[in-house]
C-alpha cells in the first residue's frame, strides 16, 4: 500500500477510521478520545466538495486533506471539533441503547463538540465514516494512515436488523453514492437479507483487499483488551484499560431472527470467512 502522500509529522498523524456499520467504530473512537494528544471524531460533515469526489476520488481525497486542516485550526484555536454527539459529548453509540416493539433510531446529531483536554500542536486527529471511507478506500490509503474495523459478520447483520438506518433494509446511500457498482448491484437483489449478506461481503472484501492485515482491527479484539487493541492506531492507545462488554449476543437482538439469519450466512461464501470461522456462528446461537 502506497502511503507517499502523507510521509509528514502532521499528516502520519492525520488518520482515517472506516469499518462495516455497526461494527463498534463509534465505541472506538470514544475510546481513542480517553488517550491523550487524540481528538477522533464520529461521521462529522466533511463538505459538498468531498461528496463531489463522485465524478473524481482525487478530488475527494483533496478535500478531505482540507477538512483536516481545518479541523485542527479549528481544534487549536477555538477548542471546537465537528462531529455527531449527543448532548455535546461523542457517545459509544449512536443508537437508542433499547427499543420496545420497533427498531432502535439514531439518536446523535451533527455538530460540534467541546475539547477540554490538553493537546500538542501535533495531537492525532482521527475521522471515522464507515461508508463514504470504504467506498474511496483505494485511493485514501494512499494519502493517508487507514484503518477498518469488522466484526462478526452474524452480530453485524443482527445488528442491521434492530436498527432504524438504511442498512436494515440492506442498503448504503453514501457508499452507493461513490461506488455506482455496488448501487446496481444491490438493485438487483430484491431480498432484503440477499441485499444486507452482498453488502457484508462487499465491505469485508474491500479491506482485505486493500488494507494490510495489521491495519483490519476485529471489534471483538477491542472490547476484550479493553481498548489496548486500538494501539495499532496510535501506540499510546496501550495504556488503555476501558471495561467494554461484547454484545455479539447481545439481548437487542432477535434469537429467532439470528438463527435464520445464521443459516442464510453459513450458505454463502464471502470474505468474512477470511477473518471469522463458520464453527463460530454455531457459538452465537
Amino acid at each position: 500500500m502506497g502511503r507517499t502522500g502523507w510521509r509528514t509529522p502532521v499528516h502520519e498523524r492525520d488518520v482515517i477510521l472506516t469499518g462495516i456499520p455497526r461494527s463498534g467504530t463509534t465505541l472506538a473512537c470514544w475510546l481513542l478520545n480517553q488517550v491523550s494528544d487524540v481528538v477522533a471524531l464520529v461521521e462529522p460533515w466533511i463538505g459538498g466538495r468531498f461528496w463531489l469526489g463522485r465524478w473524481n476520488p482525487e478530488h475527494a481525497c483533496r478535500s478531505l486533506r482540507r477538512f483536516f486542516e481545518s479541523a485542527r485550526r479549528q481544534i487549536i484555536r477555538r477548542r471546537l471539533a465537528p462531529s455527531c454527539h449527543i448532548n455535546g459529548q461523542i457517545p459509544t453509540n449512536l443508537v437508542e441503547e433499547r427499543r420496545v416493539d420497533r427498531p432502535r433510531r439514531p439518536i446523535a446529531r451533527l455538530g460540534r463538540v467541546r475539547i477540554e483536554t490538553p493537546l500538542s500542536p501535533s495531537f492525532w486527529l482521527i475521522v471515522k465514516h464507515p461508508a463514504p471511507f470504504t467506498a474511496l478506500l483505494d485511493r485514501l490509503a494512499h494519502h493517508f494512515p487507514t484503518y477498518a474495523i469488522v466484526r462478526h459478520p452474524l452480530a453485524v447483520l443482527a445488528s442491521w436488523n434492530s436498527v432504524s438506518l438504511p442498512v436494515s433494509e440492506g442498503r448504503v446511500p453514501a457508499a452507493e453514492w461513490f461506488d455506482p457498482s455496488l448501487r446496481r448491484a444491490l438493485s438487483r437483489l430484491q431480498d432484503r437479507w440477499d441485499r444486507q449478506v452482498y453488502l457484508l461481503g462487499w465491505f469485508f472484501e474491500t479491506y482485505r483487499r486493500v488494507l494490510p492485515s495489521e491495519a483490519i482491527l476485529r471489534y471483538e479484539d477491542i472490547v476484550a483488551s479493553g481498548g489496548r487493541a486500538l494501539r495499532a492506531i496510535v501506540p499510546e492507545a496501550a495504556a488503555l484499560n476501558v471495561p467494554v462488554a461484547n454484545r455479539n449476543a447481545s439481548p437487542l437482538y432477535d434469537a429467532a431472527l439470528m438463527r435464520a439469519l445464521a443459516e442464510r450466512l453459513l450458505r454463502t461464501d464471502g470474505s468474512y470467512w477470511h477473518f471469522y470461522s463458520r464453527e463460530s456462528v454455531e457459538r452465537l446461537i
